[in-house]
């Protein structure tokens, strides 16, 4: 196979170099470049963020507002997490929804909410990311979108879900970076995609990456399917 001298830009990398550029402008015009400062943890909480709601209005004013079944990830997770963000002393903790088998975590902060939502709304900014940040950006969306199951031939696979193409594709370019081989499908009459994870090894690898599976229970599920 030849191999490209290292001082010669082919096309495409010539293309993604003006993109970045442009994007890190687009950035700076805005007045939004710090956001391509955030921390690995932040990166997180807006993976994540895919399962929550980001509010805004009220007397309270702006909301992080997060439900799951898994009590253990709010609290080991994303509620430390959470309490790393916050500028001022406030009190956040992990509420029972009733009798409902639910749990729940809202934070009022306008400064988290604002950066969350423009990451979230503007997947080009995981590009841009340095490698930490796009894995934990990964993570979260894995802890929040994802799910350990068996596929029709009854081996462990791992499935995110999200109706963006473009942030699958995007979480697909990270995993691939780290050696972690995946799959995209579209279930006829819906508009949700799935990327999806198979094969033993591959999965091993998932696991043991930085941009893989955090999440206590969903972990624990793939682990245990992994061994049988």
């Amino acid at each position: 196979m030849e191999r490209l001298r290292v001082s010669e830009d082919t096309d495409e990398e010539l293309e993604e170099t003006t993109s970045v550029r442009h994007a890190t402008a687009v950035l700076e015009r805005l007045g939004l470049i710090k956001i391509l400062r955030a921390s690995p943890n932040i990166a997180y909480l807006a993976g994540a963020s895919e399962d929550a709601h980001l509010g805004q209005g009220g007397k309270e004013g702006y909301v992080f507002d997060i439900e799951s079944i898994s009590e253990r990830w709010l609290t080991e997770i994303i509620l430390p997490s959470l309490k790393l963000e916050l500028h001022e002393k406030k009190e956040v903790r992990v509420k029972k929804r009733g009798t409902r088998p639910e749990f729940r975590i809202q934070v009022w902060d306008k400064s988290l909410v604002e950066i969350i939502r423009t990451i979230r709304n503007n997947p080009m900014i995981i590009r841009l990311w340095p490698k930490p940040q796009q894995r934990s950006w990964v993570r979260g969306f894995a802890d929040a979108e994802g799910s350990a199951t068996r596929n029709r031939d009854m081996q462990p696979q791992f499935s995110i879900y999200n109706q963006s193409l473009e942030k699958l594709e995007i979480i697909g370019e990270i995993l691939q970076s780290d050696g972690i081989h995946f799959g995209l499908y579209l279930p006829k009459g819906r508009d949700v995609w799935q990327l999806y994870i198979t094969g033993r090894d591959n999965l091993t690898r998932f696991l043991n990456a930085d941009s893989g599976v955090s999440h206590p229970e969903k972990r624990s599920r793939l682990l245990l399917y992994l061994a049988e």
